[in-house]
C-alpha cells in the first residue's frame, strides 16, 4: 500500500474543536443535526443536478433491477425458486445502499478537505451524511418494492413495522464501518481500492443470492457470524417471506453496530488532527 508522508499516528499538542469535548459520537452528531440535515438535502440536490428525470431516477433504479432480474431469473434461467427476482431485490437494494455508502463514506474525509480543520466543524458529519442520504434514496425506492410484492402476491404481513428498526441498524453499522474506513484512506492512499474490492467480496459473502440453507454446514456458522448477513436476512424475512426477523438476530445487529460506532469513533478521534497536516 502507498503510504501518506505521515505515518498513522496522532498530533500530539494538537487542539481540538470545541464540539470534540464530547466523546460520544451520538452527542456530538445529535448537536450538529442541522448541519447533517442541511448537508444530506445538499447531497440529494446535488445528486440529480442537471437531471431530466430528477428524484424520479430514485424509483427508476428498482424498476429497472426488477425488469432485469425478472427476464433472467424469470425467462432465461428457471431455478425453480419462486418470484426468485423479488427474493434477490429485496436484499440486493440494501446492500447497494451500504456499498454506496461505504464507497462515499470511504472518501468522505478527503472529498470534503476544505472543510477539515475547521474549528466550527466535526468532520464526522462529512462520514455520516453519505450513509443518510443513502438511507433517503433507499426508503424512497422501496413502495415500488413492495407494490412488486403485492402485484406478485407475495406474502407482506405485520413484520412490516420492524423494517425501520433495520433501516436504523444499518444506518449505525454503516456508519461504525466508515469511521475506520474513512479514517485509513486520510493514511493509505490505495485503501479506497481495497474497500472496493471488500464489497464486492462481501456482496458474494452474504445470502443475497442465496438461501441460508444451501451453504455447506462447515462454513454457514461463518457466514452467519458477519452482521451484514444477519441485516440481509432480516429484509429477506419482513420484504419477500412476510416474517419477523427473529430477536436474537435483531440484537446481534444492534450489538454489535454499536460497538462498531463506539470503537470507530475512538479510532476516528484519536487521528482526527492530523487530517488537517495530511490533506
Amino acid at each position: 500500500m502507498a503510504v501518506n508522508a505521515a505515518p498513522l499516528q496522532p498530533v500530539v499538542g494538537s487542539t481540538e474543536a470545541p464540539l470534540s469535548s464530547d466523546h460520544s459520537p451520538f452527542s456530538r452528531l445529535y448537536r450538529a443535526r442541522w448541519l447533517i440535515y442541511e448537508l444530506v438535502t445538499r447531497d440529494l440536490r446535488l445528486r440529480y443536478r442537471g437531471s431530466v428525470l430528477g428524484f424520479a431516477w430514485t424509483l427508476l433504479n428498482p424498476l429497472l433491477f426488477m425488469g432485469v432480474y425478472l427476464l433472467v431469473f424469470g425467462t432465461f434461467l428457471h431455478l425453480g425458486f419462486h418470484n426468485y427476482a423479488l427474493y434477490l431485490l429485496s436484499g440486493n437494494l440494501a446492500y447497494i445502499w451500504f456499498s454506496n455508502s461505504l464507497n462515499l463514506g470511504t472518501e468522505a474525509i478527503r472529498s470534503g478537505r476544505m472543510f477539515v480543520g475547521k474549528t466550527v466543524f466535526p468532520p464526522e458529519v462529512l462520514v455520516v451524511v453519505p450513509v443518510l442520504s443513502g438511507a433517503v434514496n433507499f426508503v424512497l425506492s422501496l413502495p415500488i418494492l413492495l407494490i412488486a410484492d403485492v402485484a406478485l402476491h407475495q406474502p407482506l404481513g405485520p413484520s412490516i413495522v420492524v423494517l425501520p428498526v433495520l433501516i436504523v441498524g444499518q444506518i449505525l453499522l454503516t456508519i461504525g464501518v466508515l469511521f475506520f474506513f474513512s479514517t485509513l484512506n486520510v493514511f493509505y492512499r490505495d485503501f479506497g481500492q481495497l474497500e472496493t474490492y471488500l464489497v464486492l467480496m462481501l456482496l458474494y459473502l452474504t445470502p443475497i443470492f442465496y438461501q441460508v440453507q444451501s451453504i455447506p454446514e462447515p462454513y454457514r456458522n461463518i457466514v452467519l457470524a458477519s452482521p451484514i448477513a444477519a441485516l440481509i436476512i432480516g429484509y429477506h424475512q419482513i420484504l419477500f417471506f412476510g416474517r419477523f426477523p427473529t430477536l436474537s438476530s435483531i440484537a446481534y445487529l444492534f450489538a454489535v453496530a454499536i460497538v462498531l460506532c463506539l470503537l470507530g469513533y475512538a479510532f476516528f478521534s484519536r487521528y482526527r488532527e492530523s487530517f488537517g497536516e495530511l490533506l
